[in-house]
């Protein structure tokens, strides 16, 4: 679920009324946007209008955002930056263009709470904005729910998540920054900010055909953003082209301009060696993603087949390498990526609740007892449990253990696993379909990991695509990767079912 800020098609609103350019939000970036503004086809303070129009038109079904920042604060900041333009003064290639942001943000100055989609949280305040957000104006639930916004519905799919679906079937949006990545699909505004611990960028901008990247880990600070685990949660951008991607890139990280990752937009796949895996085997379970018959016979023809284009153009291409699976990530049979979250979330949640400057709820315990006491309002009836929080809650792992299992983590996905593999066959990067363990593997070893759009399910429309992952601090390479792709395969499409 999303937040939509200010920062440095279909619908028609007052602006369009005035003489305002009409703009197809479904199909238009951020670079474009600006080159429009810059031609004085329309101003800042007309496109937030236009953007909270094509919200309105929408989100009744869509349920991609929890709240807007009031009207009259988006357009006084809309004007402020017209005035800017108009007086010679660009803040950056992001000036005046509108952003979401997923709603485990702090932005108090914007006249937003921070919930997280739990009413737990409605009152809360945090005492100061994400630093990110600053910089950008200058046994689970199922995936996409939460009890503030609902249900997230996908763009592409006609008649939304289908209640006897399976927790990321092909009807789900996937991910916690869903809602974030359908209403970047949906036209709500070009660029969104989302997060992630374990695919929570990457698998919901696989669903909605956009580009996105969870940085290797420590490049976007994460203070002011509720944390599951410092070890694993980062922030990163969502958007409809890699030129857009690199640019939110760049501010997430306080990235000069002199060190910009738009340097590294490139179309070809000249330098870079590349390592690729089966499809059939790299894929989620039947418990994560229900098979449809012709689905998965799809989505494994369409991935080869790119594969065969890049091995064309790669400087090298290594078919069907062997990378540890996530079955690996286990130590004495559990899982070594919930011992180290478990004992995190508690940990991590209970020190930022309890910064909060107001809240209801102070620790993980408060959380549980007030979802509790409120279950007909905060626990979805079709799943009405929380047991990551419990499990949580009730942790008794000593601090060896802990260290024992995250090295665990370390050792495998690193020693034995990508460091490995991109040593034995002298490659750059990994592919493989973004529905599948490789979020896991990049989790536990703190690489970068980038999605990029491919198909469409001859089933139900829904995109699906193909994610890549760098050595640690090669996010540069991944946005040159990203860049190539975008140069190479069909352009994206927008959900058909909003073009009317």
């Amino acid at each position: 679920m999303d937040q939509v800020v200010s920062s440095s098609g279909p619908a028609r609103s007052a602006a369009s009324a005035r003489g305002a350019e009409s703009i197809n939000l479904l199909t238009i970036d951020a670079k474009g946007l600006q080159s429009l503004l810059a031609d004085r086809k329309f101003t800042s303070l007309d496109l937030v209008r236009q953007c909270l129009a094509q919200i309105q038109q929408h989100d009744g079904y869509l349920h991609a955002m929890i709240e807007t920042t009031p009207v009259h604060i988006l357009e006084e900041t809309a004007t402020s930056l017209d005035r800017e333009r108009a007086g010679g003064t660009l803040r950056g290639p992001l000036h005046g263009i509108p952003i979401l942001v997923k709603d485990n943000i702090n932005t108090p100055t914007l006249g937003l709470p921070t919930t997280a989609g739990s009413f737990a949280l409605l009152n809360s305040k945090a005492r100061e904005n994400a630093k990110i957000v600053d910089r950008s104006r200058g046994s689970d639930m199922p995936s996409g729910w939460s009890a503030v916004g609902g249900q997230v519905q996908s763009a592409y799919i006609a008649g939304g998540v289908d209640p006897t679906d399976s927790k990321d079937g092909h009807s789900s949006p996937s991910g916690s920054s869903s809602g974030s990545a359908v209403g970047v699909s949906a036209g709500y505004a070009p660029l969104a900010i989302g997060t992630e611990t374990d695919g929570s960028l990457v698998c919901p901008a696989g669903r909605a055909a956009l580009y996105t990247i969870k940085p290797t880990i420590g490049l976007v600070p994460q203070e002011g953003i509720i944390p599951i685990s410092h070890h694993f949660d980062t922030a990163g951008p969502m958007t409809k082209s890699v030129c857009d991607l690199a640019d939110l890139l760049d501010v997430l990280a306080a990235r000069p301009r002199s060190e910009s990752f738009t340097a590294d937009l490139t179309e070809s796949w000249g330098s870079i060696s590349v390592a690729v895996l089966d499809p059939d085997k790299w894929k989620f379970s039947e418990d994560w993603v229900k098979p449809v018959q012709g689905a998965e016979a799809q989505i494994s023809r369409d991935i080869r087949h790119a594969y065969d284009v890049i091995k064309l153009k790669a400087k090298k291409f290594v078919n069907d390498v062997d990378l540890v699976s996530v079955d690996d990530l286990e130590l004495d049979g559990e899982s070594s990526e919930g011992i180290v979250v478990a004992v995190d979330l508690k940990n991590n949640l209970n020190t930022y609740l309890e910064d909060l400057e107001e809240s209801e709820v102070r620790s993980l315990t408060d959380v549980i007892d007030y979802n509790l006491k409120h279950s007909d309002k905060e626990l979805p009836p079709h799943h009405p449990r929380q047991d990551r929080f419990i499990d949580s809650q009730n942790n008794t792992v000593p601090p060896d253990l802990y260290e024992r299992h995250l090295q665990h983590l370390r050792h495998v996905a690193r020693d034995r696993g990508v460091d490995r593999v991109f040593a034995k066959y002298d490659v750059d990067v990994i592919l493989g379909p973004t529905d599948s363990g490789l979020t896991s593997i990049a989790a536990a070893g703190g690489y970068p990991l980038c999605a990029m759009p491919l198909s469409y399910l001859d089933y139900n429309g829904r995109p699906f695509g193909v994610s890549a992952i760098a050595a640690r601090g090669r996010d540069d390479l991944l946005v040159k990767v990203l860049s190539a792709w975008e140069a190479t395969f069909d352009q994206r499409k927008p959900p058909r079912s909003l073009m009317g």
